[in-house]
């Protein structure tokens, strides 16, 4: 901790220089303490003007002038921790030059806009202009997003996303002065990175991985969900969204309040004062009901929750069409409200309070827009005892209250057993009722007064728990789809091809023998079954699965597709009529008697030698057991891998960090001496007789800045750590990518055994042309090619000199093909839309 303090404190001269400069400047004027004198305000503070008049110093002078304790102590946090990041991402002195140039761009636009604004009388912008700006808030904020440019593309993202998101809600809720020119500084410094400083990266971003998206999506709905809190607690909000204070976060009157609204003849009324101020605060929390549930939303929509999701679409719809009611959009757009025999009208033009009701509903579409990044549902078990807690903690509230309502006589009162009815929707709902609403049905007696004033407080709280509990918890595979996964599991242990583990990923059914000794993993798309790898279980009972699949999927009107099968069952298909095509390449590394010696080794003792100089080593751990610092850097090599990519990660046979955190499957780090990953593979275990036989290679991810060769190096480095376990290894399968002597015809036959041969050449199924299912194969390898690359993967597997064994795809019926290919697409690629699939194909 120490050391890493120091470290910080060596590397932030610039922001420390500033702190130290702020503090002297308020000490010497006092305003900790003290209102900032208006000579001092008016001669080093910014105000949209100064630069019009020609007071151009103000922009600097400015950035050291703060107000207040709570002024102060924002100003040193944004210093040390946000300006100190940019100075650690940029360099010293690139961040002194963002920090100021982006202060005085910032400025100037700021000065266009609160001027264009008054020119076309815009109340809200009009007020800016006499509105005196102090801190480095805008500065620092604007200078960390040009430094972002330098980032990995998750950090980027988030950091953006959470400045952006953060700014645009205070400007929509507080709407001052400050929070504008605080946005129009992180636009500023967005651009100004782009402009001038270098790319990390490659400068295109066209895709997320689903947990990232997830995690802005998060990032969104919390930043606004506190919107209003904003609105509620900060002096005199004039923003356009400021009037949803009112309606999410509705404050207590205070007795002063309370007293000066009423008359000396309304005794009642002032009794009521006194038990509203003493209850206060439940009104305080129930009002804050609704964003504590977002909250509670944006961590579900975090972990992917798929329950959170639309509870938050929900909310977002239920706020907007509220909004729409309490604010009177429909008067406003000409349509008359009417409350009785009266006509209600708007004090604002529809525009200004148009963004009001359009925000929420914004929101709502865009998470319903990425519903299909969020898979997670709640335990089931969890679920149903959240649907029976939920009502009866409701209705054991309103009992107890309508018991101590009408034990303390309030049945007695004007409005008799109607007042009791009339009471629970203010008691329950955190909706701003006028206070003539609640001022009638206020009830008297201690417990009933209580009762009224924090029990939905508390009601709603528990609530909100148990839905937290909810979005907290995910399904437990369990009843007749846990046994089957257990049982398929098992048959993993028993015997299996080299991608039998991939059977217990999710997304997978299973079918099984009547004595449940073999059987299949596979995924049904579009009536058609297709098989995850070949099948499971003791390898003599093998031809029977395949029959007895066979004939399951002929009862269940499923076409079956055997989908990246070896030689093993081919004359069981062979016999029923079926015909077969490659699909992939299988790298097998014969590991025992391999030896890195000779010209064809070469590129890995390249490889080795480099990262010995470069004091890289391989890190075998289980995922769970890496520190925090390793885990989100696999998770930056993996964002940075997708983003340059224009399809998402593929699933099915591909694994992804999620297929990382399993206990069985060993991780492979490249590391260096500073702790920086420079690259990670993944290996599944293969077994047979319960024992393991063999490894398999699945994630394999490289960072952009790594050492030429981390792969070779970390291939390498497995073939030395699994030789003395086991005789083999695979490198997996090359989708898409077969040996040109072993592709065989689509009507049937083995194939040459070419493949076996090291060394063949490889090249894409974009080649092949001889039939109607390799036709199919070729437009998805040549959609696939350019994104995935699949063809490059398997020349550079050539490099450590295997064998090679094709995967095939066995089907029956020709007439299927196109089925099959579709549902193939889809077993790949889930998440891909019909634009994004025919924009590719477009290009094949």
């Amino acid at each position: 901790m120490t050391a890493a303090f120091a470290s910080w404190v060596r590397r932030t001269p610039f922001s420390l220089a500033v702190v130290a400069a702020t503090v002297v400047v308020v000490v010497g004027t006092r305003s900790v303490i003290y209102p900032l004198s208006r000579f001092v305000a008016g001669a080093a503070g910014l105000q949209s003007t100064d630069l019009v008049h020609g007071q151009w110093w103000s922009f600097i002078t400015t950035l050291f002038l703060t107000q207040g304790p709570a002024g102060l102590l924002a100003a040193l946090a944004l210093l040390i921790g946000v300006l100190g990041l940019a100075e650690v991402t940029v360099g010293t002195w690139r961040a002194a030059a963002l920090f100021f140039s982006v202060q005085l761009a910032a400025a100037v636009v700021f000065t266009g806009v609160v001027q264009l604004g008054g020119a076309l009388g815009i109340e809200w912008l009009q007020g800016m202009q006499e509105a005196t700006l102090m801190g480095p808030y805008a500065a620092s904020a604007g200078a960390l997003m040009a430094a972002s440019r330098l980032v990995s593309r998750m950090w980027r993202r988030r950091m953006r996303n959470l400045v952006l998101a953060t700014a645009v809600m205070l400007t929509l809720y507080v709407g001052h002065a400050q929070n504008l020119f605080i946005l129009v500084a992180a636009l500023v410094g967005l651009v100004m990175g782009m402009a001038l400083l270098p790319a990390r990266t490659a400068p295109y971003v066209v895709r997320s991985t689903s947990r990232e998206t997830r995690t802005n999506l998060a990032i969104v709905v919390a930043v606004f969900a506190v919107g209003p809190l904003m609105a509620a607690v900060a002096h005199i909000p004039v923003g356009p969204l400021a009037r949803l204070r009112n309606l999410v976060v509705n404050p207590v009157p205070s007795i002063g309040q309370l007293q000066a609204a009423c008359t000396p003849l309304e005794e009642s009324c002032r009794g009521l004062g006194h038990g509203m101020g003493l209850w206060g605060p439940g009104g305080h929390l129930l009002a804050l009901a609704p964003m504590l549930l977002l909250l509670a939303c944006a961590e579900g929509l975090r972990r992917g929750n798929r329950l959170a999701l639309w509870m938050a679409v929900y909310l977002h719809l239920v706020i907007g069409v509220m909004s729409a009611f309490y604010l009177q959009v429909f008067a406003g757009f000409g349509l008359p409200l009417l409350r009785g025999r009266r006509v209600l009208s708007i004090d604002s033009s529809a525009w200004e309070v148009f963004p009001v009701v359009l925000v929420p509903f914004v929101i709502a579409a865009v998470l319903v827009s990425r519903r299909r990044h969020f898979h997670i549902d709640p335990d089931p078990a969890l679920r149903r005892r959240a649907a029976v807690l939920l009502p009866i903690m409701l209705g054991a509230f309103v009992a107890l209250y309508a018991a101590a309502w009408y034990l303390e006589g309030n049945e007695q009162g004007k409005y008799g057993f109607i007042g009791l009815f009339a009471s629970l929707p203010r008691v329950l709902l955190p909706y701003p009722f006028p206070f003539g609403y609640g001022a009638a049905v206020y009830p008297h007696g201690f417990f009933s007064t209580l009762l009224f004033s924090m029990g939905g407080a508390a009601l709603w709280t528990a609530s909100v728990v148990v839905v937290l509990g909810l979005f907290l918890s995910r399904r437990v595979v369990s009843g007749p789809a846990g046994a089957d996964k257990a049982a398929a599991a098992a048959l993993v242990h028993r015997g299996g091809d080299s991608l039998s583990w991939m059977a217990l990923w999710p997304g997978n059914e299973y079918w099984f023998t009547p004595a449940r000794t073999a059987g299949f993993a596979y995924q049904e798309h579009f009536g058609v079954a297709v098989t995850v790898g070949g099948p499971l279980g003791e390898p003599a009972d093998y031809p029977a699965a395949v029959n007895g699949f066979i004939d399951y999927c002929s009862e269940q009107s499923l076409t079956p597709c055997f989908y990246s099968l070896t030689d093993e069952c081919w004359e069981t298909l062979e016999r029923r009529g079926f015909h077969r095509a490659g699909v992939a390449t299988e790298t097998l590394l014969d590991i025992r008697a391999m030896e890195f010696k000779g010209k064809e080794w070469q590129n890995v003792r390249t490889a080795l030698n480099k990262a010995a100089k470069l004091q890289v080593e391989a890190s075998w751990q289980k995922y769970s057991g890496l520190s925090t610092g390793l885990r989100t850097q696999i998770h930056e090599i993996s964002e940075d891998w997708v983003s340059e990519r224009a399809l998402p990660e593929l699933g099915f046979t591909l694994g992804t960090v999620e297929q990382l955190k399993d206990d069985n499957v060993q991780v492979c780090l490249a590391v260096d001496g500073t702790g920086r990953v420079h690259g990670v593979t993944s290996w599944l275990p293969v077994f047979a007789d319960g024992e393991v036989v063999s490894w398999t290679l699945d994630f394999m991810r490289r960072n952009d800045g790594a050492f030429k060769g981390v792969m070779e190096f970390l291939i390498a480095e497995a073939v030395l750590h699994f030789r003395d376990q086991v005789e083999y290894i695979s490198l997996s399968g090359s989708p898409l990518a077969v040996s040109a002597p072993e592709v065989p015809a689509a009507e049937g036959g083995p194939g040459t055994a070419a493949a076996e041969a090291p060394g063949t050449d490889m090249h894409p199924l974009l080649a092949l042309e001889g039939t109607s299912m390799e036709r199919i194969l070729g437009v998805l390898a040549r959609t696939l090619e350019p994104v995935y690359g699949f063809a490059s993967l398997a020349n550079f597997k050539k490099r450590f000199q295997p064998r090679h064994r094709t995967l095939y795809m066995a089907y029956q019926d020709p007439l299927s093909l196109p089925a099959i290919g579709r549902a193939v697409g889809e077993a790949y690629m889930p998440n891909v839309s019909v634009r994004e699939l025919t924009r590719l194909l477009r290009r094949a």
